[in-house]
Order: C-alpha cells, then structure tokens, then sequence
C-alpha cells in the first residue's frame, strides 16, 4: 500500500516511492506498469535484509522513483501520470512513498561536489556505451571477449540503457550455460591460505543445519601440514556438528549426513603438497570438490587458482569477500570458464550469515555501478 504525506493544499513536490525489487529488470517493468512512463528514478542502491533473514534471502534493490507534477516542465513532453491507488499488488516489490525532497541547497552540493560519474548523452546514436562501462570500472578483459561474442552483435549506435539489456542478458545466457551438478555426500574444500576455506565451511555447515535440516559432519584433514581445530571445533560444537581427526572413525556419509573435508591451507607454489592433496582425497573418495577462492585477489592469482582447482578436480566454485569488491566484473571470465559449477558467493567474517546460493543475481548487482542503472531506468525502452 501507498502511503501520502498529509500535508493539506496544492501539491508542489513531486511524489517519491520506494521500491524494492529483485533485479533491475523488476524495477523496470513495476516502474512502468504501475507508475507510468513519466516516472523517473532517483536513486538505486542494494539493501539486504537482518539477521538469519541476510543467510536465506537475495540481496534486492531499493529504487526511488519519483512521479513529476502534471505542470512540470522537462525536455521530454509527456501526457499527465496518473497514479493508481494501491500499488501493492504483483511480484515480491514493496512500495512506499517517500516524503522527503532534495533541497536547493542540496542539490547545489552535489553540483560542487566534484564527483565525476558517467552520464547518458541526449542523443543516444553518440553514446560510446563500452567506453562508458571501461570508465566506471567494468573489466576489460571481459569487453573484449564480449565483442566476440555472436550474441551480443553490433552494439554502435545503440544507447547505453539497450547496451546494459544486452549485456546483462548475454551474462545471464552464459552463466545459464556453465556446469551444473550437485554435491554429493562427501564435499572437500580447497583453498590457498587466505581464501576464507574455513569460514566458508562454516558457513555451509550452518546451511547444512538450519536451512536445510541436515546433520553434517566434518573430517579434519593434516596430510602432514598441522591444520588447527580450536575455532572451527568450537563451532561444530556449538550447532552439533560432529567433529573427526581420524577417517577410519567416521560413519558412512549419506545425502542427509554428509561428510565435509576441511583441508590445510596450502600455497598455490607448492605443488607438491597439492599432489598429495589429491592422493589423499581420492584414497577417501571424494567425488564433490569446492574450490575457495578469495574474490578481492589479484586476477593474475585466481587465475592461478583456478589452473590448480582444475588439476585437483574441483568440481564447484565457491568465492569469498565478496563484499571487499566495487566491482566483480572481473570475476566473470573465470566463472564462464573455469569449468566448475558456481555454487555460492559469501560476504565478510559471520560464520552464521552473508552466503548466497544465486551467484547470478549476486554478479550481476556487482558488476555495473548502480548510477548506470539509475541513468538507464528513466531511459528505458520497451524492445
């Protein structure tokens, strides 16, 4: 439901609504079915939501879109907006009108603030969309695989909001296209020193738990590199999780108790100690194997991870600090050809919290600067 300043007399600002949607195509189409075409947007940011609420749940987008007077002037003439009464139905969006209007004053500020962000030329056919998103710090090493793309086709000409569709949908295609498998009852996590191994093993045994009610268990592996217990086994204990030292002790694993391998952090250098990994966990036979790999690490690095994840037969891929990137466009490549499922992407340090399973939505929101979206939503067109 909508709800209105109550504010007696003529109208002379604007009204503002609050959206929040799952995806930028969301916003686009509940901003057009129930607002009009004349809406505009004004701000565009990525919320989510509290407590245990964070670990089940997307983040979404909190849009304000704004609805002009019927008197008010722009360069585009438009036919007057009218508003529907109750806005509250349809999807998973939530509206709510906001009250507040920038000031003068504000508005003033921010003209001298001196920020330079990328903006939409008034005459699309002269937008260099690509060079656009090169600015805003989208990667350029996945531009350029994107030109070669067939599907993307010739993007000259268009504007930058048609370029964003595309591109987006191109991703979504891609990303649709890579390995899909599920885990099976035994899962070992591998990972350099650094990666978030072991919090994102935590993470998932709190999964295991609470989400999916399951009664994991956990086989700490040394392979003659110590690999300390204290944190992770005050953990399992907390959630009842059994821990185990010895694989001659663990009970036979299965889809409703399975079995996870914490293993020793080791330096991607250090072939050697990778090679007795790999004998290790096939003499346990492991068929599952999720690769760790710290997201706000250099791309020359990853890469190198990736290149070990593949010799050791890793089957999925999991990607921590998510939360310490601006933008994840560069992870792009190596999730479209690394070969392995893209199974969960996480957030800081809460062992209990800050982990998604829809890495797509996930890389999406990360991957273009929200002020491109908040430039391209007014401009949007019907295809």
């Amino acid at each position: 439901m909508i709800t209105e300043d109550n504010d007696t007399g003529k109208e002379t600002k604007p009204k503002r609504f609050r959206l929040v949607v799952r995806s930028a195509e969301e916003a686009v189409r509940m901003i057009r079915d129930k607002l009009g075409e004349n809406a505009r947007v004004v701000s565009v940011r990525q919320t989510g939501g509290e407590g245990l609420k964070r670990f089940i749940s997307s983040p979404k987008l909190e849009v304000i879109a704004e609805v002009p007077l019927p008197d008010e002037t722009s360069t585009v003439q438009a036919p007057e907006v009218s508003i529907p009464a109750d806005l509250s139905g349809g999807d998973s969006a939530e509206f709510a009108v906001e009250s507040q209007t920038p000031s003068a004053n504000q508005i003033d500020q921010s003209k001298d603030s001196g920020e330079t962000k990328p903006t939409i030329e008034s005459n699309p056919e002269q937008v260099d969309a690509l060079n656009i998103l090169t600015k805003a710090g989208f990667d350029e090493t996945l531009i350029s695989q994107m030109k070669s793309w067939p599907e993307v086709g010739k993007l000259d000409g268009l504007s930058l909001a048609d370029v964003l569709r595309k591109v987006t949908l191109c991703l979504s295609d891609r990303f649709q296209s890579t390995p899909s498998s599920a885990l099976s009852s035994k899962v070992a996590l591998l990972g350099s020193p650094g990666a978030g191994k072991t919090t994102m093993l935590c993470k998932l045994l709190a999964h295991e738990v609470f989400i999916k009610k399951r009664v994991p268990m956990v086989l700490k592996l040394e392979n003659g590199v110590p690999n300390p217990d204290d944190s992770l086994r005050i953990f399992c204990e907390v959630i009842g999780v059994t821990l185990y030292r010895e694989s001659s002790k663990i009970p036979p694993a299965s889809l409703d108790s399975p079995l996870f391998i914490d293993i020793p952090g080791i330096s991607i250098n250090n072939a050697s100690e990778w090679s007795s990994i790999n004998s290790s966990l096939q003499a346990l036979e492991i068929n599952s194997r999720i690769l760790v790999i710290n997201g706000a690490y250099d791309v020359g690095v990853l890469t190198k991870c990736i290149r070990i994840g593949s010799n050791l037969g890793a089957t999925h891929l999991a990607i921590t600090h998510f939360d310490e990137l601006s933008n994840a466009s560069k992870l792009w490549p190596l999730i479209l050809d690394s070969g392995m499922t893209p199974y969960c992407i996480s957030n800081g340090q809460n062992v209990t919290g800050d982990f998604s399973a829809n890495v797509l939505n996930q890389m999406i929101a990360k991957s273009f600067p929200e002020n491109l979206y908040s430039q391209t939503f007014s401009s949007y067109q019907r295809a």
